[in-house]
């Protein structure tokens, strides 16, 4: 029996997206794991920002549109993929213009097919 309470308010999906976060030590590079109207969650590879940390996120869609964001890291874990560890972020998106909540929207709709 699964005991663990789901916290999230807004569905995933599954997607993989090249991002960057611009962070006080630069851009890191990183790729989505899931996205959704409320936020992403990141894999990094060496990167890992403390909770409560806020940066700007641009990220690509599959149709080139591209969009910067401002997030907020609200938790981490580790990746494995391969052999390769990768630390994982989630950010919830703290400023996002309405055209790019739009767009997002419109990815997760397509994918629930709603």
């Amino acid at each position: 029996m699964n005991t663990e309470i789901e916290r999230r308010r807004h569905p995933r999906v599954p997607l993989s997206l090249p991002v960057v976060l611009m962070t006080p030590q630069g851009a890191i590079k990183g790729k989505t794991v899931d996205i959704s109207v409320g936020g992403l969650a990141v894999m990094l590879f060496l990167y890992k920002p403390e909770i409560g940390d806020e940066f700007e996120v641009t990220l690509k869609t599959p149709e080139g549109h591209e969009m910067s964001v401002t997030c907020k890291k609200v938790w981490w874990g580790k990746y494995i993929f391969g052999e390769i560890l990768y630390n994982g972020i989630g950010v919830r998106f703290s400023k996002i213009s309405p055209s790019d909540l739009d767009i997002i929207k419109s990815m997760v709709g397509e994918y629930y097919g709603f």
